[in-house]
C-alpha cells in the first residue's frame, strides 16, 4: 500500500517543531537545575491540535536538539542534554505526545482525565528516573523535587486542551488534507 504523505502534513509538523523548540525558550531556572519550561504546554497543543503527527514534530524536535540545534530549553542543544538530569524527560516526550493524540478520540470526560494523567505519568517516570541516575539522588528525593513542576504541568495541560479546543477547529481547515 503507497500511502503519500500531504504537505499540509509535513508543513504542520515543521511549524508545530518550531513551536515546541520556541516554546522551549521560555525558562525559569531552578535550584535544582531543572528549569521551568513551556516544553510541556507546547507539546500538548501539538497534539491536541495535529493528533499524532504531534509525535512526528516532538521526534524532529529531539533530533535537531541531539544534533546541537539548541531547541532546548535555555538554548541548549546536543547529546549533553540528553545525556543529563533532564533527558529523561525529553525522551519521555514522544510518548507523552502520543498519549495525549488519544484525547483527541476519547469522548467521555473521565477517560479524558485518565488518559491525560497517564500521560504526565509516563513522562515524569523516565524524567525523574535519569534525574536520579545522572544527580544520585534518591527515588522519594526527586519525587518531591519534582512535585511542584508535576503540578504546574497538569495545569498546563488544562490550559493547552481548552486552548486547543477553541482554536482547533480554525486551524484544522489549514492543515487537514482533503479527501
Amino acid at each position: 500500500m503507497n500511502k503519500k504523505i500531504s504537505i499540509k502534513t509535513i508543513a504542520a509538523t515543521a511549524i508545530f517543531t518550531a513551536v515546541i523548540a520556541a516554546l522551549s525558550q521560555v525558562a525559569i531556572p531552578t535550584p535544582i537545575g531543572v528549569s521551568i519550561t513551556l516544553q510541556t504546554f507546547a507539546i500538548a497543543l501539538t497534539a491536541f491540535l495535529i493528533g499524532f503527527k504531534s509525535v512526528a514534530a516532538t521526534l524532529c524536535y529531539i533530533l535537531i536538539g541531539a544534533l546541537g540545534v539548541p531547541v532546548f530549553a535555555g538554548f541548549s542543544g546536543g547529546v549533553g542534554v540528553l545525556t543529563g538530569p533532564t533527558g529523561g524527560f525529553i525522551f519521555a516526550f514522544p510518548f507523552f505526545s502520543a498519549g495525549l493524540s488519544l484525547l483527541n478520540y476519547v469522548n467521555r470526560n473521565a477517560l479524558k482525565a485518565v488518559v491525560g494523567l497517564l500521560s504526565v505519568i509516563v513522562l515524569y517516570i523516565g524524567g525523574i528516573l535519569q534525574f536520579c541516575l545522572v544527580t544520585g539522588n534518591n527515588l522519594k528525593t526527586a519525587v518531591i523535587a519534582f512535585s511542584l513542576y508535576f503540578a504546574k504541568d497538569v495545569l498546563t495541560i488544562l490550559l493547552a486542551y481548552f486552548l486547543g479546543l477553541r482554536i482547533g477547529p480554525t486551524l484544522a481547515k489549514f492543515i487537514q488534507p482533503k479527501r
